[in-house]
């Protein structure tokens, strides 16, 4: 059982510093205010101290009194069974909450930890919580003049079944995964199977290996022998022709230098200038007796008359001249070729001494002139590389089927060792699939006894005539046996079929006061039936704005029923009293509420 005792706060919503209020004084309480006064945020304020979050869904920079802005702090002390606890919160920059039980301090390190520790002595979610301690007249009526699918989805979440719903998922998702693992399964098998049938051995023998024939090591050592016999005489005849050939060049030099006569090269240099000199000279008398002859009458240079015997004298001169200028020139231009001969003719005896001092420094006179035979020893090169070339090739063609055989076997078997391991696996997955056929039965088995026609459907139905008797019991004090109420279940559909005197009437047909009666005795069974069925019981009840749609004897009625009840409740309202009952009025001056 869960006591709400006394409620302190600061600075909530709308109310000022040091509120109290205590919550197990009364068994019925009235909590008087005209609208915005702040009655229905008490429930609101309970709601945050306990589960750090209201059922409004209002922020927490907006609990805090806005003409106040000075943090806000809330206190609840409280029982749970045979221990007292006590939570304190506030909130300025951050959240601080401290909890104690029977006065020591069993706080966690952050308060998202201290706040579970309270759900888990609570023993309830914020949801039920909210659902036990504050009721308005908008649970009742949703649930009334909802759709028949909607009633149904609506009573499912209210008291808590959503998780045969949940479960019923979970199972079919199950069963779903279970269909893929056999169809994975199935899969394999087939993968299996192909691959036995095209892989069937039609014969299973193994081939054997033949041993590979000895290769003559000896034959091999005499062939290389041979060889390196025959690679010297082949040398040597190499080194014989060539000697021979230089031999015969050496020969052929020796007479060409006997025919070149031995001489001295001439300087040409001196020749070409002297050449040189007598076509100046030739050129320079040229022209004086091309002057010459040019002349008439005065001598230009000394402007005396021209002597015609002179003029002759001086022309034969130069005459004579030029004659034997040009015929120097052409004995020296002779002598010239001449001594361009001699000089070619030296140079080329020169360079065949060259080539005979090389010969000679390459003639080798050890050397025979006489080629060595190697013909017998090539054939007998021959005959061994045959013999050898032979059985190599045996070598190969045994190596070549050898081979063929390792494949083979290899490949026979590989594909046995495969045989075996797909058949264990096949065996593995055939007891798979029974394993899994088994378990996919009893899956479905439990969807079954978990759809909406299953035990979804026992639960509703037990629990819709559970909350159909208490309405009817609340309905027959508030309107004196006139009406009554029938719950009737069909697959997903929850209908509602109200009586007026046993007869049937439709919900939209009653006029507001009848409506509000039905409505009352709905929200007291609701929450009733949930207390009935929660894990924990709590004493405190807020009715909000619920007698407001009752005439006065409906309000007389629900007031005795109310007594009757082993809570302390809190009717909310904007003004109504019964002079019997203890009163709370919320007033509010200056912008902030207050108790009194």
């Amino acid at each position: 059982m869960i006591t709400l005792k006394t409620l302190r706060w600061d600075n909530c919503f709308s109310y000022g510093k040091d509120n109290i209020l205590e919550l197990n004084d009364s068994n019925l309480t009235q909590l008087v205010g005209t609208n915005g006064m702040g009655k229905s945020s008490i429930p609101l304020i309970i709601e945050e101290v306990l589960f750090n979050k209201n059922s409004k869904g209002i922020k927490k920079q907006e609990i805090q009194n806005r003409f106040i802005n000075d943090g806000y702090s809330i206190n609840l002390t409280f029982d749970v069974d045979d221990n007292e606890y006590e939570i304190d919160v506030s909130r300025k920059a951050s959240i601080k909450c401290k909890l104690y039980e029977n006065g020591e301090d069993i706080s966690s390190h952050t308060a998202t930890n201290t706040y579970k520790t309270v759900q888990e002595l609570l023993g309830l979610d914020f949801k039920t919580f909210t659902q036990l301690v504050y009721q308005n007249t908008n649970t009742s009526l949703q649930f009334l003049t909802a759709t028949d699918t909607n009633r149904k989805k609506f009573l499912i979440d209210l008291l808590k079944l959503t998780e045969y719903v949940e479960f019923f998922d979970i199972f079919k998702d199950a069963a779903r995964e279970i269909t893929l693992e056999v169809a994975s399964l199935d899969s394999k098998s087939d993968t299996i199977v192909k691959w036995l049938n095209e892989n069937k051995l039609e014969s299973t023998d193994i081939l054997p290996i033949l041993n590979l024939p000895k290769f003559s090591e000896k034959d091999e050592l005499q062939l290389q022998q041979l060889r390196s016999d025959f690679e010297k005489i082949s040398e040597n005849n190499k080194k014989i022709i060539d000697n021979n050939f230089n031999r015969e060049q050496l020969h052929v030099l020796d007479t060409d230098l006997n025919r070149l006569f031995s001489g001295e090269k001439i300087d040409l240099d001196a020749m070409l200038q002297k050449q040189g000199t007598y076509s100046s000279k030739v050129s320079e008398a040229t022209a004086h007796l091309d002057k010459l002859s040019e002349l008439e009458g005065q001598c230009p240079t000394c402007e005396q008359d021209i002597n015609e015997d002179k003029l002759k004298e001086l022309t034969e001169v130069y005459d004579i001249l030029i004659t034997s200028g040009k015929d120097q020139r052409r004995l020296i231009s002779k002598q010239i070729e001449e001594a361009k001969e001699n000089n070619a003719r030296v140079i080329r005896r020169e360079a065949l001494q060259n080539d005979y001092e090389s010969f000679i420094r390459n003639v080798d006179d050890s050397l025979p002139t006489e080629i060595f035979d190697g013909e017998e020893l090539s054939s007998s090169i021959d005959e061994i590389s045959s013999r050898i070339l032979q059985a190599r090739e045996k070598i190969e063609e045994i190596s070549a089927s050898n081979l063929v055989a390792e494949r083979h076997n290899t490949r026979l078997e590989i594909i046995q060792e495969q045989t075996r391991d797909f058949e264990n696996e096949l065996e593995e997955i055939v007891e798979a699939l029974g394993k899994v056929e088994e378990r996919s039965t009893h899956l479905e088995i439990l969807k079954k006894a978990f759809s909406t026609n299953g035990l979804l459907a026992y639960k509703i139905e037990n629990l819709v005539k559970d909350l159909e008797d208490l309405t009817n019991e609340y309905l027959a004090e508030l309107s004196e046996g006139r009406f009554s109420l029938e719950f009737v279940v069909t697959n997903d559909r929850l209908n509602v079929e109200i009586t007026d005197n046993a007869k049937i009437v439709d919900i939209l047909a009653l006029s507001s006061g009848e409506l509000a009666r039905v409505n009352t005795a709905t929200l007291l069974a609701i929450r009733k039936l949930m207390s009935s069925i929660s894990s924990s019981r709590i004493n405190t009840l807020f009715l909000d704005e619920i007698i407001s749609v009752l005439d006065d004897e409906g309000k007389e009625k629900l007031v005795e029923i109310l007594l009757e009840e082993n809570l302390n409740t809190y009717l909310v309202s904007h003004g109504w009293t019964h002079p019997l009952l203890s009163k709370i009025e919320v007033i509010k001056e200056d912008n902030i509420s207050r108790l009194e």
